[in-house]
């Protein structure tokens, strides 16, 4: 049997995750409840604020030329 890519292994990783939220959602350990209003309000604006205090990521430059190496070393 083949090995599973990096993919696969994450999907399967999610979906154990998935089925422990839905398994404590059952035995009432767990409630998934619908933000408010005043929820919704309040974490809307942090995160836009959020958002724009991060810096945005150095964009890749072209890669150059190595260093030549250093002539070879004669005798000894």
């Amino acid at each position: 049997m083949p090995t599973k890519t990096q993919r696969e292994r994450e999907a399967e990783q999610r979906k154990a995750k998935l089925d422990r939220i839905q398994e404590q959602v059952d035995d009432g350990s767990l409630v998934i409840r619908q933000m408010t209003d005043a929820e919704r309000k309040r974490f809307a604006k942090q995160g836009k604020s959020r958002d724009a205090a991060q810096p945005k990521r150095p964009t890749r430059r072209s890669r150059t030329a190595s260093r030549p190496l250093p002539p070879a070393r004669r005798g000894s």
